[in-house]
């Protein structure tokens, strides 16, 4: 058991080479091929060259730059091509081949040809393992997927090769999901076209309807409450309240007004002396009087 081990880890060991640079080769790479990216980002890149083997200069994996909506800049992404996939799978000794690929449109029948001119709906694939019993599939849809330009349309591969391009999408997912080890957090540029495209435009919201008041109810309350207020005291603190204000703000013309008129019998008869003459009173209304300006206000 143990040499059939030993045999298995140098047979994978010769078919994933390890990949090694030079100082001049990182230098070039920096400068093209991940020309931009931080020196982080460039230590990441390298390490996924060296553990999937592929190699950059053969244009097998690539490191792509996209502007992040959250970080606010641009960051770097690991891609490869669909036949970098199928390499590292490979390189395995465990890839069976494959089942597919299946294309549906909106009827949902599955087919292996698409003979349509319309793209199809989704495609599927399904990818074998000597150690499975059953097909690994993945499945995309074509919508999830497609490269659009600014305006809306279809990219021109995605336009003139939309099966092609769907297919090679399902193909990739089957793949990462048979060989997790291997693929993990590589994806292929096929399927990163979508993290391209513009956004679409939110549809409007419509401005709720504002629920129904009962302003007479409104009123009463506030009637009862100003009525019973004992003193001057108890008077200006009331209507100095910012929720009681913009309740009478929201109350219509009429019964504004008659709440205004309640209100400055209230006032008047708190600042009355004890005989009831009106001479005695404190004074002039209050200019910054909150609701009054808020009446003069409407009426300019």
């Amino acid at each position: 058991m143990a040499n059939a081990v030993a045999l298995n880890d140098a047979r994978a060991t010769a078919l994933a080479p390890v990949t090694t640079f030079t100082v001049e080769q990182i230098d070039l790479i920096k400068r093209t091929i991940a020309k931009g990216a931080t020196d982080d980002e460039l230590q990441l890149f390298l390490h996924q060259c060296k553990r999937t083997g592929l190699d950059p200069f053969a244009r097998q994996i690539y490191a792509i730059k996209r502007w992040d909506g959250v970080q606010k800049r641009e960051v770097m992404a690991v891609q490869t091509s669909i036949d970098g996939f199928r390499l590292i799978a490979e390189r395995s000794g465990k890839y069976a081949g494959q089942v597919g690929p299946f294309w549906c449109g909106t009827d949902g029948q599955w087919t292996d040809a698409w003979l349509s001119s319309d793209p199809p709906v989704a495609a599927k694939v399904g990818v074998l393992r000597a150690d499975f019993s059953e097909p690994c599939f993945g499945v995309a849809r074509f919508n999830s997927y497609a490269g659009r330009t600014k305006d809306g349309n279809l990219t021109r591969m995605w336009g003139t090769m939309g099966d092609v391009m769907v297919a090679k999408c399902a193909e990739a997912l089957a793949l990462r999901k048979a060989f997790p080890q291997e693929l993990s957090g590589l994806y292929t540029s096929d399927e990163m076209a979508q993290a391209s495209n513009e956004p679409s435009d939110p549809a409007p919201q419509s401005t709720p309807a504002p629920a129904n008041v009962d302003h007479q109810a409104v009123f009463d309350r506030l009637s009862a409450a100003n009525k019973a207020l004992p003193d001057k005291a108890a008077f200006d603190k009331f209507w100095s309240q910012g929720n009681v204000l913009d309740a009478a703000r929201s109350l219509p013309s009429n019964l504004k007004g008659a709440l205004k008129i309640e209100r400055d019998q209230r006032e008047l008869a708190l600042t009355q002396d004890d005989d009831g003459f009106p001479g005695d009173m404190g004074g002039p209304v209050d200019p910054n009087d909150q609701f009054d300006r808020m009446e003069r206000d409407e009426s300019a």
